[in-house]
């Protein structure tokens, strides 16, 4: 499987990630390095990119060919994006970094930048119709989606990083914010789905507050209420004070304020009650080969995925068995990530399972299917409680539905050692 590094040079930060893809339009990530560079910092009224903040990028760069090279990656992609757009002098620093890493910087037009955005959290959340959103360092981009094709692509310099130096005063941010998302075209969008470093960040905190235990944010809906209520909680806060909330971190709590109040009048201006977060973005989708139309495709070809990664056949036999006998596609699903992990010779695949889906970013779902099919795992290989339930975010489900389908899921993998026959 061929091996393929992004780089993403961002206003705020610069990020190194290392990707091993397979034949299925499918992925695994296999390790990223960042660092906070502000590349964009003064270059929004016209200016340059500082020298200092080049020399360090050309530090950075270096590292990152030496990293290349040990590993023997012969396809990169480097992308620079806002501050190159903005900056007077974006062509020229791009060709010194372009030196010091040894491939070409590319500058992302905005257009571009929203679709590759787009397309990560298209091809790795299932939803059809909505409205996805990167929020960057830099800028905003925006892309319209109907029976899961992209449409209409919209950027806007409304980037964090940007907002804060620039405004100081709440209602000055948000009228700047309200100007440009009023030049849009107006929809209703059954779905609202948000990525970048800082919506993470929010989901993340979110996410630790609601006592939901999975490592990672993908798929997690954020209320649009928990929104406005941080805004407005930590408006008056130093970074100090924010830095030491769970998931926000030192680098995040100088933006964190404005990502807040973008996230919330997008919320206002599309009429949406939440916001569903994506770990994928412009990184993950200049890998991808277009939009997934199918719903089922999408979600299966992650899930053939892990089989692939482990040099196994998709059990999708054992999954349509338990299927049959539960009623439930998720409890399927558990019988399939159950069966992998027996055939590739785990003592209890069942809580091999839940652990897995705890730590892994698995594409394909909503943070609460995941943990509905999380539940069904632990189930099988001990007795599952209501405060597991709570954990895993699905607490109002109910206790004996889950039970009862761990105990027939259970029941299959074991049945069928290899394979319903």
């Amino acid at each position: 499987m061929e091996e393929i590094a992004v780089i993403d040079l961002g206003y705020n930060s610069i990020r190194l990630s290392l990707f091993q893809r397979n034949s299925r339009n499918s992925f695994r990530t296999l390790g990223s390095m960042k660092n906070f560079t502000r590349l964009g910092e003064g270059v929004d009224e016209g200016g340059d990119i500082k020298e200092d903040k080049v020399q360090n990028a050309e530090k950075i760069m270096a590292k990152f060919r030496d990293v290349l090279e040990r590993r023997g990656i012969e396809t990169v992609y480097p992308l620079g994006t806002s501050a190159f757009r903005l900056a007077r002098n974006g062509e020229e620093v791009a060709k010194r970094l372009s030196k010091s890493l040894g491939w070409d910087v590319e500058i992302l037009p905005g257009e571009e930048e929203g679709r590759l955005a787009a397309l990560g959290a298209l091809n790795s959340l299932p939803f059809s119709d909505g409205i996805i959103f990167e929020l960057g360092g830099g800028s905003l981009e925006i892309a319209y989606v109907k029976n899961r094709s992209l449409g209409k692509i919209f950027h806007f310099p409304l980037g964090a990083l940007r907002l804060t130096k620039l405004y100081k005063n709440q209602e000055e941010m948000r009228k700047e914010i309200r100007g440009y998302l009023y030049s849009l075209p107006i929809w209703i969008p059954p779905t609202l789905i948000g990525s970048g470093g800082n919506v993470r960040s929010v989901g993340r905190f979110i996410m630790q507050m609601d006592n939901v235990k999975f490592n990672h944010v993908h798929g997690y809906v954020i209320p649009r209420d928990k929104i406005s209520s941080l805004a407005k909680s930590i408006w008056t806060m130093n970074p100090e004070e924010i830095a030491s909330f769970p998931g926000i971190g030192k680098e995040r709590a100088l933006t964190v304020k404005a990502s807040l109040l973008v996230m919330e009048e997008l919320t206002t201006f599309f009429d949406s009650q939440n916001i569903m977060v994506s770990e994928f973005g412009m990184r993950e989708g200049k890998i991808m080969r277009g939009e997934e139309i199918s719903l089922i495709d999408m979600r299966n070809s992650w899930l053939w995925a892990m089989a692939d990664f482990m040099n196994l056949k998709p059990p999708s036999d054992i999954w349509l068995e338990a299927e049959k006998i539960t009623g439930s596609e998720l409890a399927g699903i558990s019988a399939y990530i159950s069966h992998l992990f027996k055939e590739a010779g785990w003592g209890d695949p069942f809580d091999t399972c839940y652990k897995y889906l705890l730590k892994a970013l698995v594409p394909g779902f909503s943070k609460r299917d995941l943990g509905l099919i999380s539940a069904i795992c632990k189930g099988a290989s001990s007795k599952v409680k209501k405060k597991d339930l709570q954990k895993l975010g699905i607490g109002d489900t109910k206790l004996d539905k889950v039970r009862e389908m761990s105990k027939e899921v259970k029941k299959v993998v074991k049945m069928f050692p290899i394979g319903v026959y």
